[in-house]
């Protein structure tokens, strides 16, 4: 299995314990360092040298992005299943014996992700963002989430984490109090398109150790919602459905007001109509699909109104820079991420 690692000293040795505590062994666990500074490596070397699992740790010569630790941890593995773990992440004692039960079964399961339970709910923020990568039933699923996931390994060639979109594109120190580059989206896309089944494993459980200020969520909206216009342009997918009722809302906001005078009532009551719109589908989606109750629902509302506009402008934003000139960005037919991967075998009688 892969960890890609940056700073975090504390969440990564609490990781790395939890691993060394599986109930099931290892081939090996890989943790690749993305060229931290606080003492991080040698800290979780500590923990390989008195665990009885084969652990290692490997360094990046600078800091590359997650991605690229990820691409770098899979060259170096050799089992036909690998599985992915964030270093903010503690994993249950039977996480990894429930994540590759379903591989066991079904010869054409390509991925499948665990269920992440986010440990941070102190203040609204994190209430807020809470669920964010959690997937809502078990079973089928069109989407899979990179800190608790499982892959074989012959589904992943050589770079087969997207490095284009890195941390920082500017040479920056990367911002950890952030995660929002749909890390995952082209490997899951790849999968799909070669005929192999995902799947959500809800009973490998971990738990996602990510505390939320105003600042960091907002930072997380924006970087979020501009993430997800250059995963819509990349790989040419349709609209995003959870911004979708928010724009609508304020596209007949700005219809009224420049017709004026000449709107009629009914006309008006447009903007209602899909501000209430807006407001049940996003409850709905924080409620079914995020596992919110009633109650920490009421509780996030205020920064989840902040937190769903943000998002919109940096996806608006970002994807008129791309229509401007896209940002060096190479768009792909998701069918052709399938090429050179393997089908999955037929099924059975």
């Amino acid at each position: 299995m892969v960890v890609a690692m940056f700073e975090r000293l504390e969440r990564s040795v609490a990781c790395a314990r939890s691993l060394a505590a599986q109930t099931i062994d290892l081939a090996e666990i890989i943790f690749v360092d993305d060229g931290s500074e606080d003492g991080t490596p040698e800290a979780v070397e500590a923990v390989a040298a008195a665990s009885k699992i084969p652990m290692r740790v490997v360094r990046n010569p600078r800091n590359l992005g997650a991605n690229a630790s990820r691409n770098r941890g899979v060259s170096l593995a050799s089992a036909p299943l690998i599985a992915f773990l964030d270093s903010d992440c503690e994993a249950a004692p039977d996480w990894l014996e429930r994540l590759v039960e379903p591989f066991e079964s079904d010869p054409r399961l390509g991925a499948g992700s665990g269920l992440v339970e986010d440990a941070c709910v102190g203040n609204i923020w994190e209430l807020a963002f809470s669920g964010t990568h959690r997937l809502p039933r078990p079973g089928p699923c069109s989407r899979i989430t990179s800190c608790n996931l499982c892959v074989r390994r012959s589904l992943m060639p050589s770079g087969a984490w997207d490095e284009t979109r890195p941390t920082r594109s500017d040479g920056g120190r990367p911002d950890i109090a952030i995660s929002a580059r749909c890390d995952e989206e082209g490997l899951n896309l790849a999968i799909r398109a070669a005929g192999w089944g995902v799947e959500a494993i809800p009973t490998a459980r971990v738990r996602h150790f990510h505390p939320y200020s105003r600042r960091s969520l907002l930072r997380q909206a924006w970087f979020g919602g501009c993430s997800a216009a250059e995963i819509v342009y990349r790989y040419r997918l349709g609209p995003r459905r959870d911004l979708g009722p928010i724009a609508l809302a304020w596209l007949f906001v700005g219809l009224v007001l420049v017709l004026g005078p000449f709107t009629t009532w009914w006309l008006a009551l447009l903007p209602v109509a899909m501000a209430a719109l807006a407001v049940t589908a996003i409850a709905g989606n924080e409620l079914l699909n995020k596992g919110k109750t009633v109650g920490r629902l009421i509780r996030a509302s205020p920064a989840l109104v902040v937190y769903y506009h943000v998002r919109l402008a940096g996806f608006l934003f970002r994807r008129w820079q791309l229509r401007l000139g896209g940002a060096g960005l190479d768009r792909v037919d998701p069918t052709r991420l399938a090429i050179g991967l393997p089908s999955p075998p037929e099924p059975g009688p």
